[in-house]
């Protein structure tokens, strides 16, 4: 990758939500930020201007053999800067362009240039999604922290039960666990699930389902979670962070009974 003074960084998706500034308590992380910002004297630390809207904007390795996730610096970077940093992010919010003229003017280079290493950004992106886990090393003594300690995320990965099965919805008995319905007059409408999706990277399950009031996550006896629905098509993503348990299902309501999945087994050894 040319050597740019300002350069593009993607963070792996496996690596979302690793930043200290999620991790840490907050006061803990309002300490590093100011610790940042004094060292770098309250200016960015890539084109020098004296802003006081500052980001901290952290640097983290990725070694890809070893599944490691290492926190090289945290550094001063106005609003423009962090844009060019978090380029994707610019684009989703509709600051690409300004975000790219930003990284051609600082490093004084074409378009084609920009491209050529965005480009490279990606690929080294999409090299790193090959890890879902990253394991962080942080060392934060000498960034402010003495002493502070980065919490070890609990978030295992999930094995989808479903993950084999093409549907537009799961409407039969066999796919559930278990189902109760209430005798009613007309045809019975119990809960149907449409569409399941598993995110590894996220730690996450969502739910797209028809006729369904609510749905709770369990594990054996144990309620984990709950989300309710007021109207129409529900769709309900649950995050299995914190979770320690080896499997976790889920119910289903409405007015006319009752459905339970099959288990969704939890890998707590990354």
């Amino acid at each position: 990758m040319k050597d740019f003074k300002l350069t593009i960084e993607l963070l792996p998706k496996g690596a979302w939500g690793n930043d200290l500034s999620k991790t840490l308590p907050k006061k803990e992380w309002d300490k590093l930020r100011e610790f940042c910002y004094n060292r770098f004297n309250n200016k960015c630390m890539i084109c020098g201007e004296k802003n006081k809207s500052l980001h901290a904007h952290e640097i983290w390795m990725f070694d890809n053999e070893n599944k490691t996730q290492t926190l090289v610096d945290i550094i001063a970077l106005c609003p423009k800067c962090h844009g060019v940093k978090h380029f994707r992010n610019s684009e989703r919010l509709g600051y690409g362009e300004n975000a790219k003229k930003h990284f051609m003017k600082i490093n004084n280079c074409s378009e084609l240039d920009f491209a050529n290493h965005y480009l490279e950004a990606q690929l080294k992106f999409e090299e790193n999604n090959q890890i879902y886990r990253w394991n962080i090393v942080a060392n934060l003594n000498n960034l402010g922290g003495e002493g502070v300690k980065v919490p070890k995320r609990i978030l295992p990965l999930i094995d989808n039960p479903y993950k084999e099965k093409v549907f537009n919805g799961i409407d039969c008995e066999d796919d559930y666990e278990y189902v109760e319905i209430k005798p009613l007059e007309k045809n019975e409408l119990y809960p149907k699930i449409r569409y399941i999706e598993v995110d590894n990277y996220l730690g996450s399950i969502t739910f797209v389902t028809d006729f369904t009031k609510k749905i709770e996550m369990w594990n054996n006896n144990e309620r984990l979670r709950l989300k309710y629905n007021f109207a129409g098509k529900f769709v309900a993503r649950f995050s299995v962070e914190n979770i320690a348990f080896e499997d976790v299902y889920f119910k289903l309501y409405n007015n006319n009974g009752i459905v339970i999945t099959k288990k969704f087994k939890l890998n707590q050894e990354i």
